[in-house]
C-alpha cells in the first residue's frame, strides 16, 4: 500500500556545530587564511559554495578544513543543490574516518534531509541508517526512516515484513523519547501554542506510522486503534484519515462475507426444519452481522468523506473509494454524497 508523495515529518532536533573564530587558528599562510576568510564571509550561497571547494581543494590539510565542510555543507543546502549536500557529507566521511560523532550525524542528517527534498526514498533509507550507525537513539533519523520505510515495501514476505518490522520499533523508540522530552519544563524559546502544537504533531505523525505498519500487516482493528490516537492529535490529517476509512472498510468487507456464510447457515437450516432455538439462534447471529457491516461500512464514509474534504494527496483515492462505499448504501446512487462532504468540512472549521 503506497501513498501519492512522501509525507513530510518534523525535525524537532536541528545537529549545530560550534564554528571557531578565523583569528584563533593556526594558519600556515596568509594565503590560506584570506581563502578561508572569502570563503567564511561570502553571503551568497552559490558563491560561497564555490569559494568553499576552491579552499578545500587548496587546503584540504587546513586545521579549519573539518569546519569548512560544514560551511559547505550549509551553502549547498541554501543553494537548494540537494546532490551536492550528500555528495560533500559523502566526501566528509571519507576523507575523515575518526571525525566526531557529533559531527558526522550533522553530515549524514543533512544528507538524509538533501535525499528527501530530492525525492530519492534509497538515499534516506541510506543515510538514515547512517546516521543510527551512529547515534542510535537519533530522533531526526527514527522519525524519518519509521516514515519512509511503509511507504515503499519490499515485495518478498520476509523483505516486507523485516522492513514493517524496522519501521515500528523506530516509531516506538521515537513515541518514547518524544514523550520524554515533552514531558520536561518548556524551552523559554517555545509559546506554550507551539510547544503543544509540536507535541501534537510528532505524537500524531508517530501513531500514523504505527497505524500504516498495522494496515500493511491486515491488522484492521490495531490500525484503526493508532489511527484514532493520530486523529486526536492531528485531527486534519486527510492521510490518516483516509487509510482509518480503508481499515474500516476492511473490516466491513471481512464482516461482508461472515454475513454471506451466516446468511446461508440459516437458510439452510430452515430447510432442514431446524429446531426453533436454533434457527432463533441463527438469527440473532445474522442480525448482529448485519449491524455490524452497516456500522464499519458507515464509519468508513464518513473518514473518507472527511479525507475528501480536507484535501490534499489522497483526495482522488478517498474520493474513488468513497464513492463506491456510498453508492453500495443507496441504491447505486451518489445522490447527496456531496453535502456529506460539504457538512464533514463544516463540522472541521
Amino acid at each position: 500500500m503506497k501513498k501519492a508523495a512522501y509525507p513530510g515529518f518534523s525535525l524537532l532536533l536541528i545537529v549545530a556545530l560550534a564554528m571557531p573564530g578565523a583569528a584563533q587558528q593556526q594558519w600556515k599562510s596568509k594565503a590560506e587564511y584570506d581563502t578561508y576568510i572569502a570563503f567564511y564571509n561570502e553571503t551568497n550561497p552559490a558563491k560561497k559554495a564555490e569559494l568553499g571547494e576552491k579552499f578545500l581543494a587548496e587546503y584540504k590539510d587546513s586545521a579549519v578544513a573539518p569546519d569548512s565542510y560544514t560551511l559547505l555543507i550549509r551553502a549547498y543546502t541554501q543553494a537548494q543543490n540537494w546532490t551536492k549536500v550528500m555528495e560533500v557529507a559523502e566526501r566528509f566521511t571519507t576523507t575523515n574516518p575518526t571525525a566526531d560523532a557529533t559531527r558526522k550525524v550533522f553530515m549524514y542528517s543533512n544528507a538524509m534531509a538533501a535525499a528527501q527534498q530530492a525525492n530519492s526514498f534509497e538515499k534516506i533509507v541510506e543515510y538514515g541508517d547512517k546516521v543510527l550507525g551512529v547515534e542510535p537513539s537519533d530522533l531526526n533519523a527514527q522519525i524519518t526512516l519509521s516514515t519512509m520505510i511503509p511507504e515503499r515495501l519490499p515485495q518478498d514476505e520476509a523483505g516486507k515484513t523485516a522492513a514493517l518490522t524496522k519501521a515500528f520499533d523506530l516509531a516506538g523508540k521515537a513515541l518514547g523519547q518524544v514523550q520524554t522530552i515533552f514531558g520536561q519544563p518548556k524551552p523559554a524559546n517555545f509559546t506554550d501554542a507551539q510547544w503543544s502544537t509540536q507535541k501534537a504533531d510528532l505524537e500524531g505523525q508517530l501513531h500514523s506510522t504505527m497505524g500504516f505498519v498495522h494496515l500493511n500487516r491486515v491488522e484492521y482493528d490495531k490500525a484503526i486503534g493508532e489511527y484514532d490516537l493520530a486523529l486526536k492529535a492531528t485531527p486534519k490529517d486527510a492521510v490518516s484519515r483516509f487509510r482509518l476509512g480503508l481499515a474500516y472498510q476492511y473490516l466491513a468487507s471481512d464482516a461482508s462475507k461472515q454475513l454471506v456464510a451466516a446468511v446461508e447457515t440459516e437458510n439452510k437450516a430452515k430447510v432442514d426444519r431446524a429446531d426453533q432455538a436454533v434457527l432463533d439462534e441463527l438469527v440473532a447471529k445474522r442480525q448482529a452481522l448485519e449491524v455490524d457491516v452497516r456500522t464499519k461500512r458507515d464509519r468508513s464514509i464518513d473518514e473518507l468523506a472527511i479525507a475528501v474534504a480536507i484535501g490534499g494527496v489522497v483526495t482522488q483515492p478517498a474520493r474513488d473509494q468513497l464513492e463506491r462505499l456510498y453508492k453500495s448504501k443507496n441504491n447505486d446512487s451518489v445522490e447527496g454524497l456531496d453535502q456529506l462532504i460539504a457538512e464533514k468540512k463544516t463540522q472541521l472549521q
